[in-house]
Order: C-alpha cells, then sequence, then structure tokens
C-alpha cells in the first residue's frame, strides 16, 4: 500500500547551550538543572556506561516527582527544545549533544505489593535498585542481566533476561505505567482504562509516547536458584560450531525454568554460558541449604558428564546454588564493565547453520579484537504470547527464536581508527544475519543510533506499525518525542494504507 504524507513538524529552536540553561533555569526555578558552566555539569555527563554515546548536552534537568517531569516537559514542548531522556543512562542519546537532557536518576523508588504481586518502579530505578528490594519480598521481575542497567528503558523496549522463558519478556509483564505525553499530561495507563493503548504501546515502544515517571509490573515468586557460569573450551572454529548448534537444538526443549545463554567473545578459544536452573520446589530453598547440579534434572544431563558440554572438549563449571537478586544478577556485571561500545541487534525466526557458521566466523576469524556476540533464546514463555498481544514484535515471536546482540568494544586512539573498525565490523555481522532472514530489534543501544541505523521502523515492528502510528498521533501527534527508534505519527488527512 501507499504510505500517508506525514505532518509538518517544526524544528527545534536552534537555542544555544547557554541561552537552554539560562531558560530552563528561568522556567524551572525548584528543579536543579546543571548548564555547562555548573559545576558537577562534566562529572554527571561522563557517569554513562556507554563512553561512546557522552556528548555535551545544553543542560541536564534532573526532576525528582512526576509533577516536576511534567513542567519541564510542557516547558521543552512549548518552546521545541530537543529532549532526550536518562534512565539508566545505557542508552544511545543519553548524553546527546546540544540536547535538554531529562535525567530520572533521582526517581528510583521500588515499591512491592505482595497481595497483588506487582513491583512499581520510579522511571529513573536501575535493575540493582529494584533486585535489593524485590529480595526483601521472596519475588523478582523479568528484567535483564546487569544491574546497572535502567528498568524503564530496558523493558519499554521488550526487555530480556534469566526469567524470560518461565515467564516472557518484561514488556509482557506490564500492569500499570504512569506516562507523561508531549504536552504535559499525566496519565495513569493500565488494561482497563481509557488509557489502555498507551500501556499496550509502551510495551515494545520504547520512549515514542512519553516520558515513564512509574512503570509496575508483575511479581513472581524468586529466592535461591541454581546456576552461574560454565566455561565451554572450543579452541577450533569447527568445535565453536558444533557447541552453538548443540545449544541451539537443545535450549527450546528444555523446561521453561532452564535458560542458558551462549556468548563468542571475540578472539577467544571459549564458548561461554550464563546457567539457569529457577524452579523454586527444584532448587532446595531452606536457608544454609545446599544443592548440586543433580537437582535440575536438564541442567544435569547437559554438564553433568566428565566430557565438555555440547561438543567442546572440556567444560569449566562454575555453578552452584546461588541467591537470585545477589548473586546470579550480578554474575556479569565486571564481564559488562563500563568503556567503549558500539552496538546492535537482530532478532532470527530461527538460528540457521548458515547463521551459526557466520557468527563463529565473525567472533573467531574476522573480528575487530574486542567484543562479543550474545546469543539469547527467546523461547517457552516468549513464544506463547501472539504478536499483537503487547507492541513488541521480535521477529514474529516463534518457537526457535534467538535475540542476537552484537557488542563492538575498543580503546579510543586518535584518528578514531578504533572505533571505525569495531563499528564496520558490528553492521557487517548484523548485516549478515538480516541477509540469511533476520529483523530489525528495537535495542535502545541500536547502533548507537548514528543517522544511517535509526530507521527501518516496519521491521522492528512489523504488523503492530500502524497501530503504534496512531497511538503515536493521539498522544505525541508533532512528534515531539523522536530521539529513539522514531514511529512516526499518521496524518489524519491521509489514509497509512490503502
Amino acid at each position: 500500500g501507499k504510505r500517508g504524507l506525514q505532518p509538518e513538524v517544526a524544528a527545534p529552536l536552534p537555542l544555544t547551550s547557554f541561552m537552554m540553561d539560562s531558560t530552563l533555569k528561568t522556567a524551572l526555578p525548584k528543579i536543579n538543572i546543571l548548564g555547562p558552566d555548573d559545576a558537577g555539569y562534566d562529572e554527571e555527563r561522563m557517569r554513562c556506561w556507554n563512553k561512546d554515546v557522552i556528548h555535551r548536552p545544553a543542560a541536564i534537568v534532573q526532576p525528582t516527582t512526576t509533577e516536576e517531569v511534567s513542567q519541564a516537559v510542557k516547558v521543552a514542548s512549548s518552546k521545541k527544545l530537543d529532549l532526550v531522556i536518562a534512565c539508566g543512562r545505557h542508552g544511545h542519546d543519553c548524553m546527546k549533544e546540544g540536547a535538554m537532557v531529562l535525567d530520572l536518576g533521582k526517581m528510583t523508588e521500588v515499591t512491592v505489593d505482595k497481595k497483588s504481586m506487582t513491583v512499581t518502579v520510579g522511571g529513573g530505578a536501575r535493575l540493582g535498585d529494584m533486585d535489593k528490594v524485590c529480595q526483601q519480598h521472596g519475588v523478582a521481575c523479568v528484567t535483564g542481566t546487569n544491574p546497572d542497567t535502567g528498568v524503564v528503558g530496558l523493558s519499554t523496549h521488550g526487555g530480556a533476561g534469566y526469567l524470560s522463558r518461565q515467564y516472557g519478556l518484561a514488556a509482557d509483564n506490564f500492569v500499570a505505567a504512569e506516562v507523561v505525553t508531549a504536552s504535559g499530561a499525566i496519565v495513569h495507563a493500565t488494561p482497563a482504562n481509557e488509557h489502555k493503548d498507551l500501556l499496550w504501546a509502551v510495551a515494545g515502544g520504547g520512549s515514542n509516547f512519553g516520558v515513564i515517571t512509574a512503570l509496575t509490573m508483575k511479581a513472581h515468586p524468586m529466592d535461591h536458584v541454581y546456576g552461574g557460569l560454565v566455561i565451554n573450551v572450543a579452541p577450533t572454529v569447527a568445535m565453536a560450531t558444533r557447541v552453538v548448534r548443540t545449544w541451539r537444538d537443545w535450549m527450546p526443549t528444555q523446561p521453561r525454568t532452564v535458560s542458558v545463554m551462549c556468548v563468542l567473545p571475540c578472539g577467544a578459544p571459549v564458548v561461554p554460558m550464563a546457567v539457569v536452573e529457577s524452579d523454586q520446589a527444584l532448587v532446595p530453598q531452606a536457608a544454609g541449604a545446599k544443592a548440586s547440579l543433580s537437582c535440575s534434572p536438564a541442567l544435569q544431563q547437559a554438564f553433568g558428564s566428565g566430557c565438555g558440554a555440547f561438543g567442546a572438549c572440556v567444560s569449566v563449571k562454575m555453578l552452584g546454588r546461588k541467591q537470585y537478586h545477589t548473586e546470579l544478577q550480578p554474575q556479569l556485571e565486571a564481564l559488562q564493565a563500563e568503556g567503549h561500545h558500539y552496538m546492535s541487534s537482530v532478532n532470527v525466526p530461527h538460528l540457521t547453520d548458515t547463521m551459526v557458521d557466520a557468527l563463529v566466523a565473525a567472533a573467531r576469524i574476522d573480528h575487530p579484537g574486542g567484543g562479543e556476540i550474545i546469543l539469547f533464546s527467546l523461547t517457552g514463555a516468549v513464544a506463547d504470547a501472539k504478536v499483537e498481544s503487547v507492541a513488541y514484535a521480535g521477529a514474529g515471536r516463534g518457537k526457535s527464536t534467538v535475540w542476537i546482540v552484537i557488542i563492538g568494544s575498543w580503546k579510543p586512539d586518535a584518528d578514531g581508527a578504533n572505533r571505525a573498525k569495531t563499528k564496520a565490523w558490528v553492521q557487517r555481522v548484523k548485516e549478515e544475519m538480516k541477509a540469511l532472514g533476520g529483523a530489525e530489534s528495537a535495542h535502545p543501544l541500536e547502533g548507537n543510533m548514528d543517522a544511517d541505523q535509526g530507521g527501518l521502523v516496519q521491521q522492528v515492528w512489523s504488523s503492530n506499525e500502524l497501530r503504534l502510528r496512531e497511538i503515536k498521533a493521539k498522544y505525541d501527534p508533532d512528534n515531539f518525542f523522536k530521539c529513539n527508534r522514531n514511529i512516526k505519527p499518521t496524518a489524519a488527512a491521509y489514509p497509512v494504507h490503502s
């Protein structure tokens, strides 16, 4: 069909950093605002996990309440300022050059309602904040695997973690959201009220519809699990290929309480795996209880023999009974350290042999020196949901979908050659996967949002695109929130599809 014309949107006013900083401080006197000349500005803008996305914003606005967020959005919208949102500061645009940064880092409250089995987090809460409070109540939400990541940013782009095969994506577990829209209105969206479409849209549509100041998610009983890391030694390309193919075939057939994430580190003769059995009935829960690999029949079958797992020559097993929040969740933190990273991702309906061959070659033979390729099985409960159930499309929610995250890392050099080489590698691997049938994902660090990586909306949201554009037109008709994988509003005067 023919696409309709888009409404004209006024460009942001060309305010200098000084003008924007001064304008905001005058308009928002009760909110802490840091401009380029203020003490603490440089320290604040540098506090980002990915050092490649750090620039010099015109102002960093730090509200502490939803009402203050509303005030800030009203000012930014009325003056057509270039607004970006910072939550956990892992996103591509969190410190955009010359922009007004709406920093939610002071809004980190987490509350647990055991009666309704829900958890509500502030817009700036990180996974570590959530885990700390949830542990006290013996519950967990579906989140990612790095405690430093922002809950809202991760979850509104899908959000996958150790519990996804059991309970779905983070976006599948939304119960309510408090959203400040482009007009500054404060909207409470639930599945049963007049804003149910908005809740559907933010469950995969990211920051396209407003600023989420509070997000309520389903909670699930969780205390001790069995798992850890397994380092599969696979010195040859052929052996690494066998390990990945065997893992691919094994993972979708396992109980949903079992999750094994597969990693291909650049240039290393190993295939590490992050492993967990989260069945609370199988893993002993009593204080001081002991557990062995045999508590999980699935893990016993995969890792219990004296031989290497999945066809490796040997497997170094660092497994044990772990407290989910304090021991399992932080286990990859040291391996996911801050630095200069260039990232991309793709969802594949099925990880074919040809794809595996290409990924292993990219990690073992033709790599930039630093980085990794992560393979995450989006099976089990993730595949139960229909594509239209929430905005997240995820390559069609197939029974053997794999999420491939490509991370290139480098040490900065004077002429930028290391970054250029790393970026080219990441983009090449992604394009190879797409050429073999992969689909775009809504990953919030997609290509660090370079100009040549920002579009392709139809691939990201598939058949949900039209509904998303209609909801965008309702809540953000002028496309004020556009520093993202942007969903453009439908134009009322023209049909979007004919």
